[in-house]
């Protein structure tokens, strides 16, 4: 009996009476009914037969299920995550509108409750500043060393200790050597044979003792003689058996190598001099301060020896390789010290402000449209040529990074906040607040970043100017699209895809399937006979599960000669074919396992060789004794998955190492098998 035969019920029952104050009462009565009629839906039941709720506004059974660790899974039903196995949750929609995946709406209550606060993106040219230490150094171009160019005994050390300053031409060295003086008898009876042949006209003879006049002149010359001292012996006809060494060029003595009294050969080192008037100044920079660092760029610096003065000086050479220690690049800049203020080993601090266009190229006002050398970077130029100091043409400074004409607003980047975007590892994703009447509306973006200028981030793509960046609450945002499963930045937007509707797991999407291999029949020698290489194997199965490349490689090497060990005459018909076949692809796999360059690459090629042994083990089986054990990974390699064999039952992961040992599951048993002869 529904409710409207109630209703009739209680009229009869009250009626018959027909008083006024009865009557009132009634009317009372009809309009609580009735009112109560509207707010429950009418004639509308509140169950059906089956005792189920169908009150409206009831929400609808999900028809896609999502992990919420890994929201790029969606599953037509309930169930397990292929990846990490969690049970499945309802993927719930925003009620009463559609929205973006990635976008998410917020009350203006919940917008303050989050802290929420965004910055508007605009476009400015960025300036950072640039902080390194480093240290002076000699200019290697301005050393000079001074070697025996002949054998001989020192006499006689000018330069008497380390330190002394030397001026070009200044003598350094009296050295005894009887060649010098056996040279020089050379070149006097050259000059004699010369002299005599002057009333011959034999143009050969004149020719040959022209020849050898001048080979002798040569030779000394090559024993460090002047000309100026050639001449003199060649005047005088005198010889001698010492030899004056000159200063080449005017610095100080940084080491001295040789003493008195000490017999030297050609090439012996006895004195190095630096020119101290320029030098070098060594700094580290960070590799991601590169971007801010260009050749020719001005540096200032700061030494302690000298408090609040500042040095200038150019940046000459920068580092192509980073120092696998310190993560810093060397930078290398010339300094002018022709007051001799600063010395070798001392150490300064550096600022270079630098400021980039939309491009990433340098704004330098001094060098724009400019030519520079691109050996001397103090040269330079308003127009092509050459080098004044090597003669090398010049280049024009944009080719070295350089902005080369007058910039426009429009060529400044688009600048955000440094607290806008929430990196993660090569991504990079922020939060943009949309214009909406309907309350704040948010929706992530993947960016591409820039370099970072102090506080602020450069941005190649993904915003434009005048969108509202959040740049504080973002990672609560983020948190509660990770909450709904929706796209946020811990997973990528390519990769949010729905699963087909049979459900297909990563251990069916593996390229290896369990038990796909044909089985062949083998003889219990044959068996026997690759036992050494699966025990090879599962020490380069523990040795990547111990983050152990060495004894990965080791065991690589062991399994190489294994296979070189197998007496291919136990494998009869069928079986010696497949061994064939199985032979070539483990020493291809082996191979590649054992060049891997460090134990990333090693697990990657591990894989394959997995697949290999997994294959050989399908087709063959293995001898009598320990039970083996199929384990299966789905977070390796990169979520794809993959299978390998242990001979314990608790997971030992090679793709992961002691970070998550225990990652995976023992998937099949494989016990061992005895056989008593061959088909």
């Amino acid at each position: 009996m529904n409710r409207k035969a109630n209703l009739k019920t209680v009229l009869k029952q009250a009626v018959p009476t027909g008083g006024p104050a009865i009557v009132g009462i009634l009317i009372v009565a009809i309009l609580a009914f009735s009112l109560g009629l509207l707010l429950s839906g009418g004639d509308t039941p509140l169950t059906d037969s089956t005792g189920h709720d169908h009150v409206d506004g009831g929400r609808a059974e999900p028809t896609v299920w999502t992990c919420s660790m890994h929201p790029q899974i969606k599953l037509p039903k309930a169930g397990k995550c292929p990846i990490c196995f969690m049970d499945l949750i309802p993927l719930e929609s925003d009620v009463g509108e559609e929205l973006d995946p990635r976008q998410i709406r917020m009350s203006e209550t919940a917008k303050q409750l989050a802290q929420i606060e965004v910055t508007r993106v605009k476009r400015t040219f960025a300036e950072a500043e640039v902080r390194m230490v480093g240290k002076v150094a000699y200019d290697e171009t301005n050393v000079a060393y001074i070697t025996a160019w002949v054998p001989g005994r020192l006499d006689n050390l000018y330069a008497d200790f380390t330190g002394m300053t030397v001026n070009k031409g200044d003598h350094l060295v009296y050295m005894y050597s009887p060649e010098l003086l056996a040279a020089q008898e050379e070149l006097l009876q050259a000059r004699s044979a010369l002299a005599a042949l002057t009333n011959t006209d034999s143009r050969i003879l004149k020719s040959t003792a022209d020849v050898t006049l001048e080979a002798a002149h040569e030779k000394l010359r090559l024993y460090g003689l002047t000309e100026q001292q050639v001449e003199e012996i060649e005047t005088t006809g005198e010889t001698s058996d010492h030899l004056t060494i000159y200063s080449p060029i005017g610095g100080v003595v940084v080491h001295k190598n040789a003493l008195e009294g000490m017999y030297v050969t050609t090439g012996t080192r006895i004195y190095t001099i630096a020119d101290l008037s320029r030098l070098w100044i060594i700094f580290e920079a960070y590799e991601s301060d590169l971007p801010w660092l260009r050749y020719g760029q001005s540096v200032a610096f700061t030494s302690p020896s000298f408090p609040g003065e500042t040095f200038e000086a150019t940046v000459s050479f920068i580092d192509p390789v980073v120092d696998a220690k310190t993560r810093t690049v060397h930078v290398r800049a010339i300094f002018d010290n022709s007051d001799f203020k600063l010395k070798p080993d001392m150490f300064v601090r550096a600022v270079v402000k630098s400021r980039i266009d939309n491009e990433g190229n340098i704004i330098d006002k001094d060098l724009a449209g400019k030519w520079i050398s691109p050996m001397h970077p103090e040269v330079v130029k308003d127009g092509p040529g050459s080098c004044d100091v090597c003669g090398m043409a010049l280049v024009k400074a944009e080719s070295l990074g350089y902005a080369g004409r007058r910039l426009a607003d429009e060529d400044a980047p688009l600048i955000i906040p440094a607290s806008a975007p929430l990196i993660t590892g090569k991504r990079a994703v922020v939060y943009v607040e949309l214009p909406n009447d309907e309350g704040p509306l948010y929706e992530g973006r993947e960016v591409q970043l820039g370099p970072r200028a102090g506080d602020l981030y450069v941005v190649k793509s993904g915003l434009v100017a005048g969108e509202m960046v959040v740049t504080n609450g973002n990672f609560k945002i983020d948190s509660e699209l990770q909450i709904r499963a929706k796209p946020s930045m811990m997973s990528l937007a390519s990769s949010v895809s729905v699963v087909s509707n049979n459900n297909q797991s990563l251990e069916q999407a593996a390229s290896y399937k369990a038990g796909s291999a044909e089985r062949v029949e083998i003889s219990q020698s044959a068996l026997s006979v690759l036992s050494p290489l699966y025990n090879s194997y599962f020490d380069v199965q523990m040795g990547l599960a111990d983050d152990d490349l060495s004894t990965a490689i080791e065991a690589l090497n062991q399994i190489a000669e294994n296979i070189s060990d197998v007496d291919m005459s136990l494998f009869e018909g069928d079986g010696h074919l497949h061994w064939m076949n199985l032979a070539d692809k483990l020493k291809s796999a082996v191979s590649a396992g054992k060049a891997s360059p460090d134990i990333v690459e090693a697990r990657n090629r591990f894989y394959h060789l997995s697949n290999v042994i997994i294959e050989l083990h399908d087709t063959f089986g293995h001898a009598e004794g320990e039970e083996f054990y199929l384990t299966f990974c789905p977070m390796a390699r990169k979520n794809k998955g993959a299978f390998w064999l242990q001979t314990v039952d608790t997971v030992y992961n090679s793709f992961y190492g002691k970070s998550m040992l225990r990652c995976g599951s023992i998937k099949q048993t494989l016990a061992s098998e005895t056989r008593t002869g061959s088909k």
